[in-house]
Order: C-alpha cells, then sequence, then structure tokens
C-alpha cells in the first residue's frame, strides 16, 4: 500500500451511479458473483485513478452486497482481499472497516466470530487503523468473558496500548483502561493493576463531565489498596470519591464514603502524612454528622490514653457490622466496602484497630513521662509484658517513639540521651535564663534602695 498521497487521476462518479445500481439488482436476483465482477473490475479502475470518493462507495458497496446477502464467507474473504490490493487508499480501507463494524451488531455465533478475527487481521500492524481493531478486540473480548475464559479476555485486552493511540478520545482511552483493570480485578492480578493503573491521568478524571469514569477507577483501586493493605491510600482514594459533586449532593453517599475515610485513615501506620491527614479530616464541618464516626475519631486526635476495653464496648458492636472490621460472611452497612466474601480481611482488621490504639497509648504515654516500669506500662495498655515489649520495638524501629528498656529493673525510659551540642545549647540557655534573672534581681534591689532613700529623706526634712 502506497504511504504517500496519490493525486486523483480521474473522476469514476458517473461510472460508480450506473454500476453500483446494476450490481445491487443482479444481487437481488441471486446473481451476487456477477455482481461481485461488475463491482471488482470498477474498483481496479476507481483505485488505479486514486479516486477516493469513488473507492470508498464501491468497496462499501462490495462488502454491503455480501451482507445483506448473508454470504459471511465471501465477506470475510473480499475485506482481506481489498484491503490488501497494491495501491489501495487508506481513506478508503479505513471506510470500508468502519461499514464492516456496523456488521457485526446484528450477527452473532461463528460469523460474528468470524468477522471479528478477520477485521482483526486487517487493522494488524496498521496505525490508521489502530483504533477499529481495538474496538473489535475488546468485543472479542467481551464474547471470550461470557464463554468464561477469562484469562483470554484479559490476554487480548493487555494487548492493546490505547494510551499510546493518538487518533482515540481521551475519554475511550480511559474507559479502555478501566476495562483492562477490572479484568485484571477478575484474575486478582493486583501488582499488574496497580502498573496498568498508572496509565490514567487522575487529574483529568476531576472533570465534572468524567464523574462516571472518577467513580469506577476509584473503586478498582480501592480494592486494590485493600488486598495490598494500603489503608492509607484506600482513605486518599475514599477522600476524591467523598470531593466528587455527585456524591457531594447525596447525604447518604457523602456520610457512607466519610465513614470509610476515618475508619482507613485511624487503620493507617502514623507517620507525619497520616497524622497530618488524620487532623484534615477531623476537621471537616460534615464528620460532626456522622456521630460514631466523629466520636471514634477524636479519640485519636487527643492526646489522652484510650482503652481497648472501653473502645470496644463502645464501637465494637457496630464495627463489627461492617465489612470493614466485620467478620466473614457479614453483610455489612450501606456504602459499605465492595470486598466479598472469599476476600474478606474484616478480622485482620478488626485487629489492625486494636494495633492502632495501642500505639497511640504508647506514643501518649511517651509524651507524658521519662520513665516507667513495665508492669505499669502493660497495665495501661490491658497487654502482657510480652507482648507490651513487642510493640515497643516494632515503634522504636520506625522511629515513632524513643524508648529504652532496663529488664533487671523492669524499667522503660522514654528519654532520649541528649548529644553533645544539645547539652551544650541547653547548658547556654539555662545561664542565658539565669543571668537574666540575677540582672533582673540586681535592678530590683536597686529600685529598693532608691525608695528606701527617698523616704528616708523625707522624713529627715519632716523632723
Amino acid at each position: 500500500m502506497s504511504q504517500a498521497p496519490r493525486k486523483q487521476e480521474a473522476d469514476h462518479t458517473k461510472d460508480c451511479d450506473e454500476t453500483i445500481p446494476v450490481a445491487e439488482s443482479l444481487a437481488s436476483s441471486g446473481q451476487v458473483q456477477e455482481a461481485l465482477d461488475k463491482l471488482l473490475t470498477l474498483e481496479k479502475l476507481t483505485r488505479n485513478s486514486a479516486d477516493l470518493a469513488s473507492t470508498t462507495r464501491v468497496l462499501i458497496a462490495i462488502i454491503s452486497i455480501l451482507h445483506q446477502h448473508k454470504q459471511y464467507d465471501l465477506l470475510n474473504t473480499h475485506i482481506t482481499l481489498l484491503s490488501k490490493k497494491h495501491g489501495q487508499l487508506r481513506q478508503a480501507t479505513q471506510k470500508m472497516v468502519d461499514e464492516a463494524m456496523t456488521y457485526l451488531d446484528n450477527l452473532d455465533g461463528k460469523p460474528k466470530l468470524d468477522l471479528i478475527e478477520t477485521l482483526r487481521d486487517v487493522t494488524e500492524g496498521k496505525i490508521y487503523l489502530e483504533v477499529p481493531r481495538a474496538r473489535v478486540t475488546r468485543m472479542l473480548a467481551t464474547i471470550r468473558e461470557k464463554e468464561g475464559d477469562l484469562a483470554k479476555a484479559n490476554e487480548l485486552m493487555q494487548d492493546l496500548q490505547v494510551e499510546t493511540f493518538g487518533s482515540m478520545e481521551r475519554r475511550e482511552k480511559v474507559d479502555f483502561i478501566l476495562e483492562q483493570m477490572r479484568l485484571l480485578k477478575a484474575l486478582e492480578d493486583w501488582d499488574k493493576l496497580g502498573i496498568v493503573a498508572k496509565r490514567i491521568n487522575v487529574k483529568w478524571l476531576t472533570e465534572k463531565e468524567h464523574e462516571d469514569l472518577k467513580l469506577r477507577y476509584y473503586s478498582l483501586m480501592i480494592l486494590w489498596g485493600l488486598n495490598a493493605g494500603k489503608y492509607l491510600d484506600v482513605c486518599k482514594f475514599y477522600r476524591q470519591v467523598y470531593e466528587t459533586p455527585s456524591i457531594q449532593d447525596d447525604e447518604a453517599k457523602w456520610s457512607a464514603v466519610l465513614r470509610n475515610i476515618v475508619y482507613f485513615v485511624i487503620l493507617a501506620p502514623y507517620d507525619n502524612e497520616q497524622s497530618d491527614l488524620l487532623a484534615r479530616v477531623f476537621k471537616d464541618e460534615k464528620l460532626v454528622k456522622v456521630t460514631e464516626s466523629y466520636d471514634l475519631m477524636k479519640c485519636f486526635t487527643a492526646p489522652e490514653l484510650m482503652r481497648w476495653p472501653g473502645i470496644e464496648g463502645l464501637y465494637g458492636a457496630s464495627l463489627r457490622q461492617t465489612k470493614v472490621f466485620g467478620p466473614t460472611g457479614v453483610a455489612g452497612v450501606a456504602g459499605d466496602i465492595e470486598e466479598d466474601s472469599k476476600h474478606s480481611q474484616g478480622d485482620k482488621r478488626y485487629e489492625v484497630l486494636h494495633d492502632r490504639i495501642i500505639e497511640h497509648n504508647i506514643r501518649t504515654l511517651s509524651k507524658y513521662y521519662t520513665r516507667m516500669t513495665i508492669t505499669r506500662l502493660s497495665q495501661l495498655l490491658d497487654l502482657t509484658p510480652a507482648k507490651t515489649e513487642a510493640f515497643l520495638s516494632s515503634l522504636v524501629s520506625s522511629k515513632t517513639v524513643y524508648a529504652k528498656i532496663d529488664r533487671p529493673a523492669g524499667i522503660v525510659s522514654f528519654q532520649a540521651p541528649k548529644s553533645g551540642d544539645e547539652v551544650l545549647n541547653e547548658w547556654s540557655s539555662d545561664v542565658g535564663k539565669l543571668m537574666g534573672l540575677i540582672e533582673k534581681s540586681t535592678h530590683l534591689i536597686q529600685k529598693e534602695y532608691a525608695v528606701h532613700a527617698a523616704l528616708k529623706a523625707q522624713h529627715g526634712l519632716k523632723s
């Protein structure tokens, strides 16, 4: 096929006007082959003359006649044949493929599969036909999925690098990538799903007209985050859903999303980012309306101890009714996470919640105490001494708190040793404060002397 544009040498519009109706009449009378012969002769003439409009008309007429008369084998053969003709015009081939794709909606079974495979063969390796190829491939993947062959459907879709297609609209690209992600989710290929998700520009999803795609994207990413145990990421994904206008307009929806935001921000391991996000979520004015979530979050923002038996008594029953914290098979509540019983991790997350409360308590105690016995610390944490040491070790390893255990004495020290510079700076500061106090005291003494002298002088004058 020629790569450079060719100049039209002749106009065969009149020939098409005469020949195409005759061919259609012959086909209607059962002489399909005779009709094809006439049209193929005309096709050669128009193609050699580089008459794009006429060539397009002839190609469409050929496949239209074959489709109307259900000559599906000939249809597939001629689509392949016409696309490979020497000097065939690209635009004409594009129009022919577009026309053939309209037939797929009315076909079923083997004829549909054969036409899809034909179109895939014709479009393979041709950049100007990459969009039609992607569309028919998606149709084939849908068929394979309905047949139960998820692996084949996924393989077909993953072969499409639609993010590189310059001729495909961005919305359609994102829709294709979301379909790829959905199939990967069905196959539980979470690592690949995370990679494919990076092909989508999340900033583009923030536009109001793309809300449906945004919600589909984040529903998949939430499942990815749940599987990976990335609770802070899940919280961020829910925040993106929460900020969607359609969610904000429905109180039932935003309250459910806000509840999940609270759950996952408190489940996330403590660090600067988690602490900052916790504070920002707590400042949300709407959170007060979700009473239980507000009260639970208030416990995590206040620098006070939380006793696990008390928290479990207050919130345990309602938390265990959700899929986030509930046992396997729990029905869940409105707006709950989309996690089936096969992948339920509610019991695990409930244990993580207990761990986060213990970690919060240790951080709180480290602010108020410099030293404490392990026995007393274990009592406050409602843990055994062995588990207390394990949690302390974990927090020390992550540099969340400083702690040093003196096992023979049974004492935990929360006071970090100071470096030479810190000791010197502290000494210098103390000396500065001391000199300031001495100067102030001297000034006050001098003032008293002056006042006393003035009073004495007054008495001397009176006498």
